[in-house]
């Protein structure tokens, strides 16, 4: 497949298009703009489709029809002929982009931004400094995602999200039912794990036929067994990782892989991440590491949030939030560039902003929303976002890393993985 990509631009300046439907509303961008009589379908690309996903998505979606009557939103990215998940629509998305048939507005990773394909092709998306500056978003959303997405000076795609990475979910009346509290820090884990075992309650649910849901237990267990100093040398800095520092989160990582999970159920066919989740649901398992979009799922399974579960930083991570954020862009060649940017004001508005992050379980980008429409948890996990001494991007891990990961719930050779995490550098 070729790398090179046609340079496009936009027939009108972007001032010129922001100028031609500015907001009326406040300063966040809220006021709806429908400056065109004209029925157009605006097309988005994005693999949000698991619940919670799903209804996240389809909740921006309505809001925009609201604000945008003679807009019509099409996600292209759920066509099941072509796309089954999300490693396959980012390579539809890859080959559109490379053919110069962008749809209008696409999802990404914050990341993505300034690594690989979109970093290494030149011209490829349009910059939003005058959208960002309309709605006075720089003063409102959290710096350190103002700075991810912020390419050579230039703000180069909205943030829709901040999900806790490091987040520990647990059964409530599992825990009540042993007399476990939610653990803080790796000891009470681990003598948790131990009680819970020794009653035949599974600790802790996991998939381990995919490298990265165990790359995510990985990565929390690494911020709380190295702490703060040493996790941002390896993991944010990219240092050359050293063995003698590695080598006892592998062993507690194999410890864990080994005697608080079930087994031969996380190792099945079709067990992901949603199946896991499913196991806390059901009270098969009593906890579950994870990203806090597993929040959206367990209440689109009808689970209230601290009632029926709860949510704590991982162990020995309070204080630091581990961070990753879900993005849409704008590229040059968009068919509907002014109906792009209003699906992008839609994103960054107060109202898209809660209903989204309500759905999906992750909290707003903007730091002037607490206790705008979120319950409980999401106030509880947005306050320890702004409270936080430490946000932290999370870092993409190379594959090799991922398949470690299985090999080692596989084999339990722990010198093995030490030597793969050595002899490959993050990138």
């Amino acid at each position: 497949m070729s790398r090179s990509l046609r340079s496009w631009s936009l027939s009108l300046g972007l001032g010129l298009l922001l100028a031609g439907c500015s907001s009326d509303g406040d300063n966040g961008g809220d006021g709806p703009v429908d400056g065109n009589p004209q029925k157009v379908t605006v097309e988005v690309f994005s693999w949000w489709t698991a619940p919670g996903e799903a209804e996240a998505l389809q909740s921006l979606i309505d809001l925009h029809k609201d604000r945008y009557p003679n807009a019509r939103i099409f996600n292209a990215a759920t066509d099941p002929a072509l796309i089954s998940g999300g490693t396959e629509a980012k390579e539809v998305l890859r080959q559109r982009l490379e053919k110069g048939e962008p749809p209008d507005s696409f999802q990404t990773n914050a990341f993505e931004l300034k690594t690989g394909f979109l970093a290494d092709t030149p011209n490829l998306l349009a910059p939003l400094d005058d959208l960002f500056a309309e709605g006075e978003l720089e003063e409102d959303v959290v710096p350190e995602l103002l700075a991810d997405v912020t390419v050579d000076g230039h703000l180069m795609a909205v943030p829709v999200n901040v999900h806790r990475e490091n987040s520990l979910f647990y059964n409530v009346s599992v825990l009540k039912r042993h007399g476990v509290t939610a653990p803080k820090t790796m000891p009470e884990f681990l003598a948790a794990c131990k009680k819970l075992k020794e009653a035949g309650v599974t600790p802790l649910a996991i998939s381990t036929s995919q490298g990265w849901i165990i790359n995510k237990v990985f990565v929390a267990l690494a911020l709380g067994a190295l702490g703060p100093e040493k996790f941002v040398k390896y993991f944010i800095e990219k240092a050359p990782v050293e063995g003698d520092d590695l080598a006892p989160v592998v062993a507690l990582l194999d410890e864990v892989l080994t005697d608080y999970i079930d087994v031969d159920t996380a190792a099945g066919d079709g067990f992901g991440w949603t199946q896991a989740a499913d196991a806390l649901h059901q009270g098969e398992a009593a906890m579950f590491i994870h990203g806090d979009w597993a929040k959206g799922y367990l209440t689109q399974l009808g689970w209230t949030p601290n009632v029926d579960f709860g949510v704590a930083a991982t162990p020995d991570s309070e204080g630091v939030f581990l961070y990753g954020t879900d993005v849409f862009a704008l590229p040059q060649g968009a068919k509907h560039p002014e109906d792009a940017l209003n699906w992008l004001r839609t994103i960054a508005s107060s109202d898209g902003q809660i209903a989204f992050n309500e759905a999906k379980g992750s909290v707003p980008v903007r730091l002037s929303l607490e206790g705008n429409g979120l319950d409980a948890m999401a106030n509880q996990t947005y306050r320890e976002l702004k409270d936080a001494s430490q946000r932290l991007r999370v870092v993409s891990l190379p594959p090799e890393w991922d398949n470690g990961f299985v090999q080692l719930s596989q084999d339990h050779d722990q010198a093995a993985l030490v030597k793969r995490l050595t002899d490959v550098p993050i990138r």
